[in-house]
């Protein structure tokens, strides 16, 4: 039997969390027995797509600390950044939920993958794919970063930027007048009703390397 789990990795599965209650003050969940690393070929002159490896991670395995799975990307040069469940901890139905989807959004691309992990936890497949085009199109962001579910279900991603890489990358923000310049990473805490964001780059400056005429501009 193919014995894995496939874990949440910001808190233990636990529905304590929504309620009210700190994520320390739920039960310690297993120990991790695998885990998924996203891997790019960025600045090595190798012409691959990036890969999400699967890891070893139990200390009885023959494999330990190894990687036991590649799965490589359909295309060149999307650089996954960042990645994150369908479906987190923080769900409001989270005694129920299935974290059997992980998302890579990228950085580069501005693609979005969705993997399929719930089948075959330790050779992942590819199920899905959201093409560039259409998150420009429907959102007029691109560049992605950092992937959250939230409670309610959805999910949200953060960007870096527009389309044609300006600096004008968010999460979604009710105050159009008082919009960050740049976005990256952020998180959220339910029990407050708060979502707290990070500042990154404009990625059409620095995006593609470092230029030290960049700071210039």
């Amino acid at each position: 039997m193919d014995r894995c789990r496939v874990q949440c990795y910001e808190y233990p599965t636990c529905p304590d969390v929504v309620k009210g209650k700190s994520p320390g003050a739920c039960s310690p969940a297993p120990r991790e027995e695998i885990a998924y690393v996203t891997c790019t070929y960025r600045e090595t002159c190798i012409d691959q797509p990036d890969f999400l490896a699967t890891i070893d991670l139990n200390p009885r395995s023959p494999c330990y600390c190894q990687v036991i799975h590649r799965l490589p990307m359909p295309n060149l040069k999307d650089e996954l950044h960042s990645s994150g469940w369908a479906a987190g901890c923080t769900c409001s139905d989270s005694c129920s939920t299935k974290r059997n989807k992980l998302i890579l959004p990228c950085l580069i691309s501005s693609r979005i993958y969705v993997v399929d992990v719930g089948s075959q936890c330790r050779a992942p497949k590819l199920c899905k794919m959201i093409e560039p085009v259409d998150v420009f199109w429907k959102c007029n962001k691109g560049y992605l970063g950092v992937i959250h579910s939230l409670p309610c279900g959805d999910i949200l991603i953060s960007n870096m930027g527009d389309p044609a890489g300006n600096g004008k990358g968010t999460v979604p923000w009710n105050y159009p007048s008082c919009e960050p310049p740049s976005g990256y990473d952020f998180w959220y805490q339910p029990r407050h009703n708060v979502l707290i964001s990070s500042a990154g780059l404009v990625p059409k400056r620095a995006g593609y390397g470092f230029n030290p005429n960049d700071f210039k501009k």
